[in-house]
């Protein structure tokens, strides 16, 4: 049991997001689930509590750390979880929505890591979880945006994981790759995709997952059975990027 350790979610109320904050609520963390919709009804999950925040904004990161600070002293875990996913071939993304994903998907990421990191070192075993994507690892031209965004997720967390050890940082940094995972956010994909040819369908569905198969390997990056992991990527993928179901 992880009893008294403090642990921040971001994009808290989406399908995945809820799955890994009741894991660790139940695991002993003091949860805060972070989303910037606002939440209709009190979560119904002792040790988690609600935080209204905009993760492309810095000042809603500032006030989030000032808080935990304040509260806790320290912080042990930062899941970056929160995500948009869009599907667009290059010539048809507009400009616009770009710059929204690289805000929610990336710059969310930069800016957690900035302003949490000192917390989680005064934590003296802080992990750092980033939830990138099979699309950060091979080339999906119908989400070639989007698959950016996770690749520059992958980048930065190498990145970080290298300087936490250069700096001598009790803190890890790893990320988790995905491929479909059954929730709202995939069923409500935005964007322009074309049709995929008949045979493709069936063969994706093979490679989807639920929500607990990827909660369970980030709620094991968060704890200290995977102490000597650090800058690692792992694929909760069922095997989509050895061969792509997209194909």
């Amino acid at each position: 049991m992880e009893k008294g350790k403090v642990a921040v979610v971001t994009g808290g109320l989406g399908g995945l997001g809820q799955v890994v904050s009741r894991l660790l609520a139940e695991q002993g963390f003091i949860v805060y689930a972070t989303d910037i919709r606002p939440s209709e009804q009190p979560i119904d999950q002792p040790g988690v509590t609600f935080w209204q925040q905009d993760v492309a904004q810095e000042a809603d990161w500032v006030a989030l750390s000032a808080h935990i600070e304040s509260t806790h002293g320290a912080l042990h875990v930062l899941v970056n979880n929160a995500a948009i996913l869009m599907a667009y071939h290059i010539e048809d993304q507009p400009a616009d929505e770009f710059d929204l994903l690289t805000q929610i998907n990336f710059k969310s990421v930069f800016l957690g890591t900035k302003h949490m990191l000192p917390l989680l070192v005064a934590s003296g075993q802080g992990s750092i979880v980033n939830m990138s994507s099979s699309s950060a690892l091979v080339g999906f031209p119908h989400f070639a945006a989007y698959g950016a965004t996770k690749a520059a997720v992958r980048n930065l967390t190498m990145s970080t994981a290298i300087h936490c050890v250069e700096q001598d940082y009790p803190v890890r940094c790893n990320s988790v790759h995905p491929d479909g995972i059954l929730t709202p956010m995939i069923a409500n994909v935005r964007g322009k995709m074309a049709p995929l040819p008949e045979h493709v369908g069936p063969k994706m569905a093979k490679y989807a997952c639920q929500a607990e198969d990827v909660a369970d390997v980030i709620v094991f990056l968060c704890s200290d059975a995977s102490r000597h992991m650090n800058g690692a990527e792992l694929r909760v993928d069922g095997g989509a990027t050895v061969q792509s179901p997209y194909s």
